[in-house]
């Protein structure tokens, strides 16, 4: 049985003694039918597939520490060889431990259909006693006497090819059925000759064949000439075959083009060689290293970075938004054809000249360049900030030339208003997109009272539940996952624990019957209790998490 396997039944048994400590008066169903329990039982396990796996015990003595009651059930499984029939289901009984017999223990005797013998056991007679004796119909058949076995009452015969064979080693006798020239000369013809001496021999020749005279029996095998249809491989046709097999090499780099730009020749050894030829603007061929010209359109799908300059000679057409990292210079006038944004400071070589006697502002003329005119102090206004209510609106106050913007604080009688840094309730539905993080206390259901623990709900609660029938990944809005298991062996792959301490995430098998598997597994190494995965078997099982923030740990199952 396979470790993960042991955890799983261990789970089963844990969870129901867990189960019933906390409630004197519950009952618990593991297995099929989860919903279904006999009245009259405490825990009820159904399968058809699975057993209770009961503790494994290699000695007492520990468990007698602990004073166990009557009733209680183990298996006694000692490491120790000489305690091996020893092993089996134990109850304690007036305080003391009891083995349970079996039906190997109460029927000890040979039964007319047959034991389940081990090692050791046998039928017959011991040392210094009389021989065994098999009869059949009151006639003896068959005797051992000290390791010999005799065959009382055999028929003799004249005829047939049927013979017993015995193994020396072993002692097992075989049935074999074998010529009737067994008992004649060993060879009777060969190519319809009868000489009891036979020869096979070799003779050169044209053919695959034999010459008999006698007792001589001559292969004659031809050699392949190209006229054969068959016959043994020269040491030149050899020669000639793996010349042929050897492997094309390739040559160096050829730096002048050619119309193909590959080429085949013979290195120094005499090999086929294929060589690759540099390109240029009228032949095909590989990109070198060194200055070259390449001919015809390309078209480069991607990014192209030129660490070096670059000349342009026809002009430049760049669809898309461009960068310029650098400095960039520009010898002749520049057309803009849309708006443009100049961004960082920038230096006007020619702007008309106006007066200083006021503040002055950069302006369009009627031409379209850019000018400098003086404004009056009037046409500047200072902006203020205010909160008066009930809504977002602007005061001018002319003594002052002042225009003040007013925005009120949010508040159950404000329309719309700004946060505060102190106690605030707002009206209205909020919703967030993003993250909300409260550093102390949340309660939700109840603007009245205060939140009497890190969140509470003063009402119901909703969370996210999610149904999979095939391998699925965590999720960091998951909250119940339940996994149909009916297509076949599934997996659930855990979010990491790191960086999410305290986060609970339930699984539930809700298909695939015992024959399908459920396994969880953690990411990167990550731990549940002391392994790195958690298998569930039966339907309607399931399992609680929780994160403490480097590893997941079993809640409840």
């Amino acid at each position: 049985m396979t470790k993960s396997l042991q955890v799983a039944f261990r789970g089963i048994i844990l969870g129901s003694i867990t189960l019933l400590a906390t409630d004197a008066f519950a009952q618990l169903k593991v297995g099929n039918q989860p919903t279904k329990i006999n009245r009259s039982s405490v825990l009820e396990l159904e399968s058809d597939r699975q057993g209770l796996l009961l503790p494994r015990l290699t000695s007492f003595t520990d468990i007698d520490a602990l004073t166990p009651p009557d009733g209680m059930i183990v298996y006694y499984a000692p490491t120790d060889p000489a305690k091996a029939a020893e092993k089996g289901l134990y109850i304690r009984r007036n305080n003391a431990w009891e083995k349970m017999a079996n039906d190997k223990d109460a029927t000890a005797n040979w039964k007319l259909t047959g034991n389940d013998a081990v090692a050791g056991n046998f039928i017959g007679t011991n040392v210094g006693s009389v021989p065994l004796v098999l009869k059949g119909q009151g006639v003896e058949g068959l005797i051992i006497d000290n390791g010999y076995t005799f065959l009382k009452k055999l028929d003799a015969v004249t005829a047939g090819v049927d013979v017993l064979l015995v193994d020396p080693a072993t002692g097992k006798v075989s049935s074999r059925k074998i010529s009737e020239t067994a008992f004649n000369s060993a060879i009777n013809s060969i190519n319809g000759l009868t000489g009891p001496n036979q020869t096979l021999t070799t003779a050169g020749g044209t053919d695959y064949a034999f010459t008999s005279a006698g007792s001589d029996h001559k292969l004659t095998i031809v050699t392949q000439d190209g006229t054969k249809t068959v016959g043994l491989l020269s040491k030149a046709d050899w020669d000639r075959l793996d010349k042929a097999a050897k492997a094309l090499v390739i040559g160096g780099f050829n730096a002048t083009p050619t119309t193909n730009g590959l080429s085949i020749g013979t290195d120094a050894l005499g090999n086929p060689s294929l060589s690759l030829h540099a390109a240029d603007e009228n032949n095909p061929g590989a990109l070198t290293a060194v200055a070259q010209t390449i001919g015809g359109n390309k078209t480069f799908k991607n990014n192209v970075i030129v660490d070096g300059s670059g000349t342009i000679n026809n002009g430049l057409t760049v669809t898309g938004t461009t960068t310029l990292n650098d400095d960039a210079i520009l010898k002749k006038s520049l057309q803009v054809g849309t708006t443009s944004e100049l961004k960082g400071k920038v230096t006007l070589g020619s702007v008309a000249t106006g007066t200083d006697a006021d503040k002055e502002v950069l302006m369009l003329g009627a031409t379209g360049e850019v000018i400098k005119k003086t404004l009056p102090t009037a046409a500047f206004r200072d902006f203020k900030n205010g909160s008066d209510g009930p809504d977002v609106h602007y005061t001018e106050d002319a003594a002052t030339n002042s225009l003040t913007l007013h925005v009120p604080s949010a508040s159950l009688v404000a329309d719309r208003g700004l946060v505060t840094g102190i106690g605030q309730t707002f009206k209205g539905a909020k919703k967030f997109n993003d993250d909300l993080a409260v550093r102390t206390k949340v309660i939700v259901g109840d603007t009245l009272a205060a939140a009497n623990s890190t969140l509470q709900v003063a009402g119901s609660l909703s969370l996210n539940i999610v149904s999979q029938n095939a391998n699925y990944t965590m999720t960091d809005n998951d909250n119940t996952i339940l996994m149909n298991c009916t297509s076949g062996d599934l997996t659930v792959t855990l979010l990491s624990a790191a960086g999410r301490k305290g986060r609970v995430i339930t699984v539930k098998k809700i298909g695939g019957t015992l024959a399908k598997s459920l396994q969880i597994v953690t990411t990167g190494g990550e731990k549940i209790e002391d392994g790195t995965d958690y298998f569930i078997y039966n339907d309607w099982t399931f399992v609680t998490l929780q994160s403490d923030g480097a590893n997941w740990f079993i809640i409840r199952h």
